[in-house]
């Protein structure tokens, strides 16, 4: 992804936050380690190959109306690890950077709350040794979310972060957030 990218996806955000940011019922964080399934699927030449890489994920959203939000996430890869499958091949696979917009709907249930979200995320992936590869496409999840106090949020989500061509990015992530 180029720095042009970043730079318009950032100022995107920045300004779906900033702009109701005065009437909205909450704004909240959250920080996580992400467990992904990576897998790579090409039938016509017979191959199937996965991988377990893992990434630390960041996401900000806003919630204008009561159950409804807005959510922007970021993520970069902590751990990469070797292909494994029904062919032999000497790579290992990292989740090299993972931005996403989402809309986000929640369930408040007293101490917890059901969420779901749906948006479109770009996914950059590097295969070593075979180079790296860059797509966008639609992204959804949906998750539990505890809430102990307030302002402090603990959240196991599961997420389909990219699932094209055959290549399938999904995973389930443990957070730590605040409610602003």
């Amino acid at each position: 992804m180029n720095k042009l990218r970043h730079l318009a996806l950032a100022t995107g955000l920045a300004g779906m936050i900033a702009a109701p940011a005065a009437q909205a019922q909450s704004v909240y964080g959250e920080l996580g380690y992400t467990a992904l399934t990576a897998s790579l699927s090409v039938p016509v030449l017979g191959v199937s190959v996965k991988s377990e890489p893992a990434m630390a994920r960041a996401m900000i959203g806003i919630s204008p109306f009561a159950g409804l939000g807005v959510e922007g996430m970021i993520g970069t890869g902590v751990r990469d690890d070797r292909l494994r499958g029904n062919v032999a091949m000497n790579s290992r696979v990292k989740v090299d950077e993972f931005l996403g917009v989402y809309l986000a709907s929640r369930l408040n249930l007293g101490p917890v709350e059901l969420f779901g979200r749906a948006g479109v995320a770009e996914t950059r992936v590097r295969f070593e040794g075979l180079g790296t590869g860059s797509d966008t496409g639609f992204s959804y999840g949906a998750g539990l979310r505890l809430l102990p106090t307030d302002s402090l949020t603990l959240s196991l989500d599961y997420m389909s972060y990219l699932d094209k061509s055959g290549l399938k990015i999904d995973g389930y992530t443990l957070s730590l957030g605040l409610k602003f």
